[in-house]
């Protein structure tokens, strides 16, 4: 099939997914306002970039239609795509029925906010505090819209799904975006080598994976816990992976230079600093020999969007550690699968990261059902297979009236 592919960061949602169709005979054109990806998975490919304007940003609504006047050159050139697929959530879907209107059109909307995914009435850090405005109402509207106008619409997992009021869920499909189980596995041969020590797999490893180190993703959690932990294991080590310095998705704004020094600077004297490494951000190659090598991953969050990263870490047969409420709560059974403790509750964090430290034969048992959730419920086979039997119902028929 001839595929368009649209994503603001492209590959994005699409990391896996698209060298998989590629290799499988699949005609692939992208749009985005990233470098087009390189290497030879990406052989084939034909990008279209747009250009964001230097210290700006576009609306939704600018997005739409900097992209919909791009589809209308494509199209006027001859391109019309068998389907076509879209993340929705920053508008670049919102004309794309006016470009096509007999092309099938699938939109991945990926969240429905509301202030409880910003840590509103969940993280008791901000008891007292309330939203200026609705920083939601605009992306959910588009959400919505774009919902409305597509033929069908893909969220990646049951979080991301039961987020929808029940009036759009019935206009979902949940089909995950996969994972290549055949590389991110487990490795009990796996080491990492930092400036001042070397691990391997087997030693006490905690370890944190955010794109930017925030509260959003529970980083006041981990630190407190990790104050106790680190006088508790005296052998026990904290990587962190991350930006340090960028606020992230949520709303909170640092009191210091950033959301870590604020979180540090709660610890007292007790706490030995050169059992934490903060290493930044990391290939992914170098991420998964650190999350082989993990003896528990930390997976706190406010309800919002599910990590790759604990997909991953559960791939590679990390033991996780979770909290109610979390993204990836729904997929895991609290002590067979995951841990799964309150939100708010330190110590109840502290004491799961000792029991797991100190039990090798539970952190296994725990790592293993993880990986069989993974396996089960985010392989990139099966996904591939669910794909692939969408487009063959749109290639039967590219009726609009067929939406769901």
């Amino acid at each position: 099939m001839q595929l368009l592919l649209i994503h603001q960061n492209f590959p994005g949602q699409f990391r896996d997914l698209a060298p998989a169709w590629l290799k499988k005979g699949h005609q692939l054109t992208a749009i985005s306002a990233a470098d087009s990806p390189a290497g030879d998975a990406w052989r084939g490919l034909f990008h279209c970039r747009y250009l964001i304007p230097e210290k700006s940003s576009l609306t939704v609504l600018e997005r739409g239609k900097t992209v919909g006047k791009i589809c209308r050159k494509l199209k006027k050139k001859g391109f019309n795509p068998d389907l076509v697929l879209a993340h929705s959530g920053w508008g670049e879907a919102l004309q794309l029925r006016g470009v096509w209107e007999q092309i099938p059109i699938v939109v991945m909307p990926e969240l429905w906010g509301c202030p409880s995914a910003l840590g509103f009435g969940f993280d008791d850090a901000l008891n007292g505090k309330s939203l200026d405005g609705d920083p939601f109402l605009l992306p959910n509207l588009v959400s919505e819209l774009s919902i409305v106008q597509a033929n069908a619409a893909v969220v990646a997992s049951r979080s991301q799904f039961n987020s929808f009021p029940k009036i759009l869920r019935k206009q979902l499909t949940l089909l995950a975006e996969g994972l290549d189980l055949k590389t991110i596995r487990p490795n009990r041969q796996a080491s990492i080598e930092l400036p001042q020590i070397n691990l391997k797999a087997g030693d006490p490893i905690v370890t944190f994976v955010s794109r930017q180190l925030e509260p959003l993703r529970g980083l006041r959690q981990v630190l407190r816990a990790w104050s106790r932990v680190s006088k508790a294991h005296c052998q026990a080590h904290l990587l962190l992976i991350g930006d340090e310095f960028d606020y992230g998705y949520g709303v909170e704004t640092p009191q210091g230079p950033s959301h870590l020094q604020d979180a540090m600077d709660s610890w007292d004297e007790g706490v030995d600093r050169n059992r934490i490494h903060f290493l930044g951000h990391v290939n992914h190659s170098t991420l998964m020999q650190i999350l082989q090598c993990s003896a528990c991953h930390l997976a706190m969050s406010y309800p919002y969007t599910l990590s790759w990263s604990v997909l991953e870490a559960m791939a590679c047969a990390a033991p996780v550690i979770t909290n109610v409420g979390s993204p990836v709560e729904p997929e895991l059974i609290h002590d067979h699968s995951g841990l799964i403790i309150p939100f708010n509750d330190v110590e109840a964090l502290s004491d799961a990261i000792l029991q797991l430290l100190s039990n090798l034969n539970k952190r296994k048992n725990i790592g293993l059902a993880g990986r069989k959730v993974v396996e089960e419920r985010f392989n990139l086979e099966k996904t591939l297979q669910q794909y692939e039997k969408l487009f063959q119902r749109f290639q039967r028929s590219q009726v609009p009236s067929e939406r769901t």
